[in-house]
């Protein structure tokens, strides 16, 4: 593989000079917005706009190809235009878009679920990772009669007011509901709990105290938005005793693991069902539709009465969506595919872990191979909960191996707590060895201060607002 030294970003730059003008940030999600990025403005946020993509690669408008990492943060599990999910849309195109009634593919897909997802019993169909936590949190205070929802320091569960909270607070305050927006009513940080994964005691004196108060308790059972730290051994059967013993509802929020980490989620591969999953993601190969799952006797609540409760939309289980995930379910419910997956994530975790051992960078190489992240450390040999990664990665280090990473034709995300994602399409050998000989540049040219990045220069007038801005 032939080093290469700069990242051309020209047509980028000129592209978000101009959406700075119409588009706040500079985009249509902050989460697109690269904060810590060798090449954006200094001080400033920014972005490389996509020009296309195909099976495990993706272009930007200057015409770098990149080998995908960050695979739409997740859901591309088979690959970007993948033949049979592509074919199947274009065939759905001409049998109309919104019918405004059932359909039959609602039918086939929610029978897949249930096939696959060892705790689903009913579905019912959404468009988004939020809508689908905010239907099962209202589910859940409907069934328990309780109102309080316990999460997670670091898990992100989408962006409604009653789980935005500590999904990324300050590591150095009291461990407290901590809204991570502007506009969040006060009074609602009372009805949620924040505690500490994987800690054991402090959860068990928590719901012992408050249980009378608690409807759920809602996870990722792998954080896959703060590098895919993984449960302690026995934590989340630890939790499912605890829901029981005290009468609460689990929630696993699977829109990332879901049908990634394995056929049936980390609820198959940990052996352990709650009561309410939640889906997306990796169940259309990147189609936007989400699912909340679960016991029959709690998911009728959904259903019509004067005791019910309301769940709806004009987009949900609209035809397209769920042709993509009728043909990404049909490929997924192989379980040879996950072996493949899991191969080519194993190889390249291991390469990853050799490469910063040679180099001499502490570093823990976490997560499930499907879905994993590299953290700098001080030499910490794990990493449990969100203040134990905070206080233990080297952003600086890790956004120069990134930029180098991006000019050898690797598309890593920036932000360190998202994870590295493995998708099908990705080949055993050429991807692989690339990959490989790609990170080994990237670490070397981080730690060799003679290699200068290049930076974003935008026009004057629009650098000026953003700046005072």
């Amino acid at each position: 593989m032939t080093a290469k030294m700069r990242l051309k970003i020209s047509k980028s730059a000129k592209l978000f000079s101009q959406a700075l003008d119409v588009m706040p940030g500079g985009a249509t999600s902050n989460a697109r917005l690269w904060q810590t990025a060798q090449f954006c403005p200094i001080y400033t946020p920014c972005t490389i706009f996509a020009k296309r993509a195909y099976g495990s690669h993706i272009w930007d408008v200057d015409g770098n190809k990149y080998i995908d990492y960050r695979l739409g943060f997740g859901p591309i599990i088979l690959g970007h235009s993948y033949p049979s999910v592509r074919n199947a849309i274009h065939a759905a195109e001409k049998r109309g878009t919104v019918y405004a009634l059932d359909n039959e593919l609602e039918l086939n897909v929610a029978k897949k679920i249930i096939d696959m997802v060892p705790s689903a019993q009913m579905v019912r169909f959404s468009v988004t990772g939020t809508e689908a936590t905010m239907h099962a949190i209202r589910l859940a205070r409907a069934y328990t009669k309780k109102n309080v929802i316990l999460k997670f320091e670091g898990h992100y569960h989408g962006n409604h007011d009653y789980v935005l909270f500590s999904t990324s607070p300050p590591y150095n305050t009291k461990i407290r509901p901590y809204p991570e927006s502007l506009g969040i009513p006060p009074g609602i940080e009372k009805l949620v709990i924040v505690e500490t994964f994987n800690n054991f005691e402090s959860i068990e004196r928590t719901v012992k105290a408050r249980h009378r108060q608690i409807a759920a308790i809602i996870l990722e059972p792998i954080m896959g938005n703060a590098a895919a730290i993984m449960p302690k051994p026995g934590y989340l059967k630890f939790l499912r005793e605890l829901c029981d013993r005290y009468d609460i509802l689990l929630i696993f929020d699977e829109v990332k693991t879901g049908f990634r980490v394995s056929r049936g989620g980390a609820q198959e591969l940990y052996k352990v069902k709650p009561d309410i999953t939640t889906l997306g993601k990796s169940m259309s190969n990147g189609y936007p539709v989400s699912a909340i799952a679960g016991q029959r006797e709690i998911m009728e609540f959904f259903g019509p009465g004067v005791h019910h409760v309301t769940h709806g939309g004009t987009y949900a289980g609209n035809p397209h969506v769920l042709t993509a995930a009728e043909a990404t379910l049909d490929v997924l419910k192989d379980r040879r595919i996950y072996t493949r997956l899991s191969r080519y994530g194993t190889r390249l975790m291991g390469g990853i872990r050799e490469t910063l051992e040679d180099t001499g960078i502490k570093a823990i190489v976490q997560g499930h191979p499907n879905m994993f992240q590299y953290v700098l450390t001080n030499n910490r040999t794990e990493i449990n909960n969100y203040r134990e990664l905070k206080t233990n990665y080297g952003i600086d280090m890790y956004s120069k191996i990134q930029y180098w990473l991006l000019t050898q034709g690797v598309m890593l995300d920036e932000d360190s707590q998202e994870c590295w994602y493995t998708c099908l399409s990705h080949s055993l050998d050429e991807d692989l060895e690339e990959t490989l000989n790609a990170f080994r540049i990237a670490v070397e040219r981080s730690k060799n201060s003679k290699f200068r990045t290049s930076r974003f220069k935008l026009e004057t007038d629009r650098a000026t607002k953003q700046v005072k801005a």
